[in-house]
């Protein structure tokens, strides 16, 4: 006997397959929209290896004073050692005051044309305490918040500052030639906070679950943060 209800059977496992493909598109985006939140700062993402600048160091300052911090004078706020909230203390490995046009990359330097800095690029190289990871520091102040904003949005263009390697001063290896790194960016007012991690030896930086792309989020949180403290 023909069964009417036949065609029933196939329409309605169709119409389940597609609920559930539309249910795990929704999920994938919203897994993915929760991955980029950073819970103290705006960040921006990426890593490529391009070339380095090393660097003579400054006159440290006697590490038994404890020079005033303050916005003003972003310099003040790179001190010889950075306690982060973790516990963990990185040591300063130099550091350089340049023209953000001078220190900026070539997608960076595009940018600034639009939105100049105000003064100059303050950065610092800074040692993890097992000194197998390298950050550099690097603070920019623009005359608004929303200056700032579209500068910080620049990174995910792979616009940032040219890499920074320790001083030899430091006593601290030189990684290989054009070293990976990840580079992360935070917005404090009218400031941009770069941190760029690598290896110490200059070897892949794996991904964002790694230590290196870990290491520059938590040097660039602490300074970020010391902004806030300090205005």
């Amino acid at each position: 006997m023909y069964n009417s209800q036949g065609p029933l059977v196939p329409l309605l496992i169709i119409g389940v397959v597609g609920v559930l493909a539309v249910v795990g598109v929704l999920a994938f985006v919203v897994l993915r929209e929760d991955d980029d939140k950073d819970p103290v700062a705006i960040p921006s993402y990426t890593r490529s290896p391009f070339s380095t600048q090393s660097f003579e160091p400054s006159v440290e300052p006697n590490p038994t004073t404890s020079p005033t911090r303050s916005t003003s004078d972003p310099s003040s706020l790179l001190s010889v050692t950075v306690e982060t909230a973790k516990g963990n203390t990185f040591t300063r490995a130099g550091t350089r005051t340049e023209s953000c046009i001078t220190r900026a990359n070539s997608k960076l330097l595009t940018a600034l044309r639009s939105h100049p800095c105000i003064g100059s690029m303050y950065s610092a190289v800074y040692a993890s305490p097992t000194k197998n990871i390298m950050t550099v520091i690097s603070i920019l102040k623009f005359s608004s918040p929303s200056a700032a904003s579209s500068i910080s949005n620049v990174t995910n263009q792979s616009g940032w500052p040219k890499l920074l390697t320790p001083s030899d001063a430091s006593g601290l290896p030189q990684p290989r030639a054009n070293p990976a790194y990840w580079t992360r960016t935070w917005t404090r007012g009218s400031n941009v906070v770069y941190a760029q991690s690598y290896w110490s030896h200059g070897g892949p930086t794996g991904g964002r679950t790694g230590s290196v792309f870990a290491t520059a989020g938590e040097l660039g949180v602490e300074i970020t943060n010391t902004m806030l403290f300090t205005s």
